[in-house]
């Protein structure tokens, strides 16, 4: 039985509370309530430690308005939480921190998420000694922590025989974690691309269409990034089902071919994408990357907002104007009330992290854009674990604008009167509720896939349904090379 709770611990990281009503003389009465909690990140980048770097745990519990949480592991829910008074805590050398989250955040109140993304931006940025774990809430839970909460502060007590007394009258609560040393972890980064071709001549002119598939958040299993990028995901594979109907469809002539990516390692700098550049540049690939016209990056599209991003402002005869004008056109004829934003940005190439996916190709130098309702690359929630909500309506919409957009720019359509995606070439909203509705509910960060993730294999497996040559590639970067954090198991 130990045996296997220890491999339980290692795996998850499982957080035991241990109720004593027994401190000295008394006969022991001992109850054992097992959860099940998750650590906070822990990486390393550029030769630099961030996040957790403690794990194991074996404190009392105090709450947050304890008197003293030296060597004490301290119970806050979400709406406790901000970042100073988790620095508060840190500087008080608190053992450890426990934090409860709702498991649906649509019960948060908006000053409550903003609270909480400001937390996960600004704690992931920094090393901390003091071992951080969440975990769901739970009725069994929810009521330990209120007696936390309103118990007696036995610390600061009067007298010794105050103390005891106090003792005698409360609940003692020891939070305890089971499981070795988490150890670096070396996980693979896969990219799964497709195409699809037209048949009148060998060498066409192409466009990509890219989105990243992977989830992250202050804590790998907590993290669902519905909207960040599961919309991203969504569109493109209902985009490829639309496509190749029109690809198929007698009478359309589309005079370009597309190649659909989709990524790991978004959150991570876009590595996967970068090194599948790399290595296509490196074989016989490269004649295809030296035919693409233009790529389209899909990150974050549905919630309210539509922003292009680029590096300058799209010029009239370049392969961007003639992406934003065909996206203009769509939203005008599809949904008048939706206006397109550019965004421009210049890369910086000092800084080695990408602000936003198109930058990993614009280096390369191939013509490229990201959509996005976030219209800048450091807006506050962009990276959290609360990214869960998605408006069904704008991801259709948004589906329906880039798609037509695409048609008419790969059928070299300039009438902004006339539709290609008519009839039954329209975006399928239950496809889109289900996927997004998969995604958000499947674990995705980089550090815990592998090539028989079910993320990895369903991906995979959809593309193939409407694309050709469907490949997933695995990935490793070298250490030289690598800008890829180094994670660590929880």
């Amino acid at each position: 039985m130990l045996e296997t709770l220890n491999d339980f611990g290692r795996s998850l990281g499982s957080i035991w509370t241990l109720l004593s009503l027994l401190v000295i003389c008394a006969p022991a009465a001992i109850a054992v309530h097992e959860f099940t909690a998750y650590r906070m990140n822990q990486y390393s980048h550029g030769g630099v430690d961030y996040g957790c770097k403690s794990n194991m745990v074996n404190f009392e519990a105090r709450s947050v308005n304890a008197n003293v949480v030296t060597r004490r592991c301290v119970l806050l829910s979400m709406g406790e939480v901000s970042v100073d008074r988790m620095r508060e805590l840190i500087s008080n050398k608190a053992g450890s921190i426990l934090i409860t989250i709702p498991e649906n955040s649509s019960t948060l109140t908006q000053d409550e998420i903003d609270s909480w993304n400001e937390v996960e931006q600004v704690l992931m940025e920094e090393a901390i000694d003091t071992s951080v774990y969440f975990t769901y809430e739970k009725p069994e839970l929810l009521k330990i922590y209120h007696e936390v909460r309103t118990g007696l502060n036995n610390d600061h007590a009067a007298t010794a025989a105050a103390a005891l007394g106090n003792v005698f009258h409360s609940n003692g609560y020891q939070i305890v974690t089971y499981g070795s040393a988490p150890a670096p972890i070396k996980s693979s980064l896969f990219a799964i691309q497709g195409k699809m071709l037209i048949q009148s001549r060998e060498t066409n002119p192409c466009i990509g269409i890219v989105a990243h598939f992977d989830s992250y958040g202050i804590s790998p299993h907590l993290a669902r990034s519905s909207n960040s990028n599961g919309s991203g995901v969504a569109a493109l594979l209902e985009i490829a089902r639309l496509l190749s109907k029109l690809f198929n469809k007698s009478g359309n002539t589309p005079k370009y071919d597309i190649v659909f990516l989709l990524s790991g390692g978004g959150k991570l700098n876009y590595l996967a994408s970068k090194l599948w550049l790399d290595k296509k540049y490196s074989t016989d690939a490269a004649d295809m990357l030296n035919d693409v016209e233009f790529v389209l990056c899909l990150d974050s599209i549905g919630n309210e907002g539509f922003n292009f991003h680029v590096t300058k402002t799209p010029k009239q005869g370049t392969a961007a104007y003639k992406m934003l004008r065909a996206m203009e056109q769509a939203a005008n004829l599809l949904y008048p009330n939706i206006s397109i934003n550019v965004a421009p940005k210049k890369v910086n190439l000092k800084n080695p992290l990408f602000s936003w996916h198109h930058e990993v190709f614009t280096v390369k130098r191939l013509s490229a854009g990201t959509l996005s309702n976030f219209p800048s690359h450091n807006t506050l929630g962009r990276l959290n674990s609360l990214d869960s909500a998605v408006d069904e309506d704008r991801l259709y919409q948004h589906t329906h604008i880039v798609a037509e957009a695409i048609a008419r720019y790969v059928s070299d359509l300039e009438d902004p009167d006339v539709f290609i995606l008519n009839d039954d070439l329209v975006p399928n909203k239950n496809l889109l509720i289900r996927t997004i509705d998969y995604l958000g509910k499947t674990e995705r960060s980089a550090s815990l896939l592998n090539r028989y993730s079910s993320v990895v294999i369903n991906i995979e497996q959809t593309l193939s349904k409407y694309a050709t040559e469907v490949i997933v590639s695995e990935l490793k970067a070298s250490k030289a090379g690598s800008r890829i954090p180094v994670l660590r198991s929880v």
